[in-house]
């Protein structure tokens, strides 16, 4: 129909009419393209918002691998020594370890020679939304706080396996046995390696433990709710495995509104 007209018009040569249509043909094309957009930007809110929920949930879930490493810094540490004076002063037939050593977590036939939680780290989603359309509307600065974050929470894990690889080379001392001198020197090697990479992870957690503390988080109710339960056990379950290594800790989260916002 608007064709026909602006053909008349042209056929008339009524110029005035002709201008009226093509500036209500703009019109109309320019507000479908700010309509069409204004659609878009929405679902990029919303799309937005779910990925902010599962970002927190994995700030949590890197807050709680924290302190579970840093609750265990001390005894790591005071262990990996005395084991390193064994190793040195002892040259007697090695008797094993000097304390009970639990199975660990993959329930292994070796024991576990020191204190040595395993956590998955939380980046995935991070790692596969950052370069999204969505993530392009998140504040700048929280942005960034997040890539450095998600950034350390991968090097972590990479540690973490460093820290496992040395660990299980260690295992043998937890059974006695005859250690020749040179055996002795090659798991002490072995034994300072384990402390370095575990002093690098826990240096690694410290840090990014300050970061997420600027970044802020929004506890999820949902989320909350289902991690609840889990704390009401955990502790006994890490002293059964750890013993007095252990020390329970609480997570300030699990007091927190879910409905507070990120300080960035």
């Amino acid at each position: 129909m608007l064709l026909t007209r602006v053909t008349e018009h042209v056929r008339t040569q009524n110029w005035l009419a002709v201008a009226i249509d093509f500036v209500i043909v703009v019109v109309g094309v320019l507000f479908a393209l700010v309509a069409e957009q204004w659609f878009r930007d929405e679902q990029l809110r919303k799309e937005l918002t779910q990925i902010e929920v599962a970002l927190n949930a994995s700030l949590l879930q890197n807050l709680f691998n924290i302190r579970e490493v840093l609750a265990i810094e001390p005894c790591r540490q005071e262990r990996t020594e005395a084991l390193s004076s064994l190793l040195v002063n002892d040259r007697d037939p090695w008797k094993g370890l000097p304390w009970t050593a639990n199975q660990g977590i993959f329930e292994t036939v070796l024991p576990e020679v020191l204190p040595t939680p395993y956590r998955m780290w939380g980046s995935r989603v991070w790692n596969a939304e950052q370069s999204g359309e969505a993530i392009g509307l998140m504040n700048t600065d929280r942005r960034r706080a997040l890539d450095t974050i998600f950034t350390g929470t991968n090097l972590i894990q990479l540690k973490q396996q460093d820290v496992f690889d040395a660990l299980s080379k260690l295992k043998v001392l937890a059974i006695a046995r005859d250690i020749s001198a040179s055996d002795r020197t090659r798991y002490l090697e072995m034994l300072h390696y384990y402390d370095l990479q575990s002093g690098l992870l826990e240096r690694m957690a410290r840090q990014t433990l300050e970061q997420i503390e600027v970044v802020g988080y929004s506890p999820d109710a949902n989320y909350i709710d289902e991690f609840t339960p889990y704390m009401e056990t955990y502790a006994d379950n890490r002293i059964e495995r750890y013993g007095n290594c252990f020390v329970p800790f609480e997570l300030p989260f699990l007091g927190a509104d879910p409905v507070s916002t990120p300080r960035i």
